[in-house]
């Protein structure tokens, strides 16, 4: 029995905290340059696509409200092995996510910082992945009030950006281009990946005050929410900046050069709660996804399985953490490419989405097709962003650490179940 059970609100605040992490902040200029005035429909466009997947996977969250997620749903309806392939892909994913989101912390601040200069970047890297283990694993519950600290982080550049675009509200910058429309369909992948992780409240469902009902609650409208704010974020930031927001990676120091007096110090506080975000997000998915981790190992499907499943008195699978960080830090240490690690990121996940959006499907394959509707598009949908995905592995590069700790996990549950079998 789990003590401390988070609420509805709690858990919405989780998602909303590691859903949004870099994307929104760093989206701007991208999705101006291909489609100008019409760059917030690109969340729009993106939820409509996301939709399927989000609703397929509250309708499994729904029946199946414990720790593991998405690898327990798969599992149950697939068997062993196909939960396990998509169970370790996400799970390397979100691993994946954590650490280019604790890196991009680190660069932020080790450039802004002298001493911080003199220390290499990876030992950074490391200390900081230590530091969210470490707080977790002493108390630091994902459900405490450091969960609000953290959205907080967030709202204030949000709010930033609200009030100062809304007091130079330039509607001349609107000029509305048919291609910049058709280029919506282009620009999906962008406004997609600002929108991921909806479902990694699902990994902490047994946590949740009355699962069967707020699980799913919390999924949708952390989900709907994010939309929200996202698309009204990139629809202000533009009627402020117009198209020189496509000059910089995160705009808030230019918006922020437009509203304060040159040398003001207030821009780059405003810029630092970004970051401050970005390790919100960070220890959000550190802390979650270790319940992936222990969700394999209780069924056995882990070397030392034993002692990924120990539990301490704060209700942390602590070896669980401190072997993610371990992964955190490996991928880091053998190449810290970001656009490589960011599709390899979107890779596990989405595999593990494919594999949901199948499972709901086989477990409504006696219904007629108005009821197989849903999990057919939901495959649909994954299905492309696997493409997309192994498009940009074609032309990006491919993790070789990442793929070798996925083949490795492969590997060892294929000879297991081999020798269990004979």
């Amino acid at each position: 029995m789990v003590k401390n059970k988070i609420s509805l609100i709690t858990a919405i605040f989780i998602n909303i905290n590691i859903m949004i992490g870099a994307g929104i902040f760093m989206n701007p200029a991208p999705l101006t340059k291909f489609t100008g005035s019409f760059s917030f429909l690109g969340y729009i466009f993106a939820a409509i696509f996301l939709l399927p997947i989000v609703l397929v996977i509250t309708n499994l969250a729904k029946s199946n409200p414990i720790a593991g997620g998405l690898y327990v749903y798969n599992k149950k309806t697939l068997g062993n092995f196909i939960g396990f392939l998509g169970g370790w892909s996400y799970f390397l994913g979100k691993a994946t996510s954590a650490a280019l989101l604790c890196n991009t912390f680190v660069i932020f601040f080790r450039n802004r910082i002298l001493v911080l200069q003199k220390i290499p970047l990876l030992i950074l890297d490391l200390f900081l992945i230590l530091f969210l283990i470490l707080i977790n694993i002493f108390g630091v519950r994902i459900g405490g009030k450091i969960q609000y600290l953290f959205i907080s982080a967030k709202f204030i550049p949000i709010v930033f950006v609200l009030f100062a675009s809304l007091s130079i509200f330039n509607p001349d910058f609107f000029i509305f281009k048919s291609q910049d429309f058709k280029n919506l369909f282009f620009i999906l992948p962008v406004s997609i990946y600002a929108l991921l992780s909806f479902e990694i409240i699902t990994s902490i469902g047994h946590m949740i005050k009355n699962p069967e009902k707020n699980l799913k609650r919390a999924i949708l409208y952390s989900f709907l929410i994010v939309v929200g704010i996202a698309t009204i974020f990139q629809f202000l930031i533009f009627a402020g900046l117009g198209k020189e927001v496509t000059l910089v990676n995160i705009p808030i120091l230019l918006l922020g050069s437009k509203i304060f007096n040159s040398g003001s110090w207030l821009p780059a506080i405003i810029n630092s709660f970004v970051f401050a975000s970005i390790l919100g997000g960070a220890f959000g998915s550190l802390t979650s996804n270790c319940w992936n981790l222990y969700a394999l190992s209780k069924d056995n499907q882990m070397p030392f399985s034993k002692y990924f499943i120990k539990i301490n008195k704060n209700n942390v699978p602590f070896f669980s953490l401190l072997f993610q960080g371990l992964i955190a830090f490996i991928l880091l240490a053998i190449s810290r490419t970001q656009v490589t690690l960011q599709n390899m990121t979107v890779f596990g996940m989405v595999t593990a989405y494919f594999l949901s959006s199948v499972s709901l499907f086989k477990i409504l394959k006696k219904e007629n097709l108005k009821k197989k509707l849903l999990p057919i598009l939901a495959i649909a949908s994954s299905f492309y962003m696997i493409f997309i995905c192994i498009k940009n592995i074609i032309f990006y590069g491919i993790s070789i650490p990442f793929i070798l700790l996925f083949l490795l996990g492969i590997i060892y549950t294929l000879k297991k179940n081999f020798y269990l079998s004979t």
